[in-house]
């Protein structure tokens, strides 16, 4: 039933398969950037007044979607989305290595959402007037300096997952993130993964490391407090996305 929820995620995207990083259009850009300061976590990413477009809420929140999600015509900043939890939509971008590793990203300690943890290779939310595939290729350029063809991103959709947070920052207070998630699994060499080979995003991204992907599961399933909590059935996701 699991994997059928999979395949459905060409309805949002087509040709939902993995693609062999050989077809990759490649630009890195080499060193890493400065240090996170709150002037730049302003400028990268958390600007509040941020518009995203809102969507009706999933009529099941621990299962992929089967449906392309319903907007509702309605845009809100980002400071009234968080503080409101209204549904809105992002973009999860994983990186894995034929040696079977996934890349994460600690998270800057200025993010308004799980700062300082442990998180997906690359993730954003879709602004208003923005599209999925778009967004994923942007982030991935402007977060870890990486450049992938909207065709391959497109090849590497698993599926649309809904997912709800909760928490507080002592920076921006508490916070209610309910998400429609476009999950991506991208394959990549692990050599243009390293820490000297990618440019990380002041003020988004304070460190990267490459980590065997059974781990990464284990430590969800075990709840870490290092790693980004994520629900079941998005760990299900990216297991059988995975082969494991």
């Amino acid at each position: 039933m699991f994997g059928l929820h999979l395949r459905l995620a060409s309805l949002f995207l087509a040709s939902p398969r993995l693609v062999p990083f050989s077809i990759f259009t490649r630009s890195l850009r080499n060193g890493r950037g400065p240090a996170a300061t709150l002037e730049s976590a302003n400028a990268f990413g958390q600007d509040l007044s941020e518009m995203f477009e809102l969507y009706e809420p999933p009529h099941c929140k621990i299962e992929p979607l089967s449906k392309p999600p319903v907007p509702l015509g309605v845009r809100k900043p980002r400071g009234e989305v968080h503080a409101d939890g209204d549904w809105h939509r992002s973009v999860h971008v994983w990186l894995r290595t034929l040696d079977g590793r996934l890349l994460l990203q600690r998270r800057s300690q200025y993010k308004d959402t799980h700062p300082g943890m442990w998180d997906v290779s690359c993730a954003g939310h879709i602004s208003a007037g923005d599209d999925s595939l778009g967004t994923a290729r942007k982030e991935l350029e402007e977060e870890l300096g990486v450049s992938v063809d909207v065709s391959v991103l497109r090849g590497a959709l698993l599926c649309t997952l809904p997912s709800c947070a909760r928490g507080a920052t002592t920076r921006h207070g508490p916070f209610v993130c309910n998400e429609i998630q476009d999950i991506y699994l991208v394959q990549y060499p692990a050599e243009q993964l390293e820490a000297g080979a990618l440019s990380l995003e002041s003020g988004e991204v304070e460190a990267i490391e490459l980590l065997d992907a059974r781990k990464v599961l284990q430590a969800w399933e075990r709840a870490e407090l290092s790693f980004v909590p994520r629900p079941p059935h998005y760990v299900r996701a990216l297991r059988e996305g995975l082969g494991l």
